[in-house]
């Protein structure tokens, strides 16, 4: 799959997951303090106090993975730390290159 095409799919899935993130808690808030209200025939008060637990879930789990996906774009590849890895690879093979070549004319110095 393309990088960019890969992209893609990881924002609406991130954009799913948040919209459900908000929706089940707010939704679950609703109804169990509706359940509540018509078992225990108080008015809406169960109602009233599930929709603010709901929203309240709602936001801790935006928060946390607002967290989490800081921490992943904290570790992710960053153009520095790229160049800084390409540097070390370029380096590395250049340390190989030389010592291939080093041993190569040893090599004749001794068939000589």
């Amino acid at each position: 799959m393309k990088k960019q095409t890969k992209s893609i799919m990881e924002n609406l899935a991130l954009l799913s997951q948040v919209g459900i993130m908000m929706i089940v808690p707010i939704f679950g808030g609703v109804f169990i303090g509706q359940f509540l209200d018509r078992k225990f025939g108080n008015g809406s008060l169960f109602l009233i106090v599930g929709i603010v637990l709901g929203v309240g879930a709602a936001f801790r789990n935006l928060y946390q993975l607002a967290q989490t996906k800081g921490r992943e774009y904290e570790d992710s590849e960053t153009p520095e730390r790229y160049v800084q890895r390409f540097e070390r690879e370029v380096m590395q093979e250049r340390r190989r290159v030389e010592e291939a070549e080093k041993q190569s004319e040893d090599q004749n110095k001794e068939d000589q």
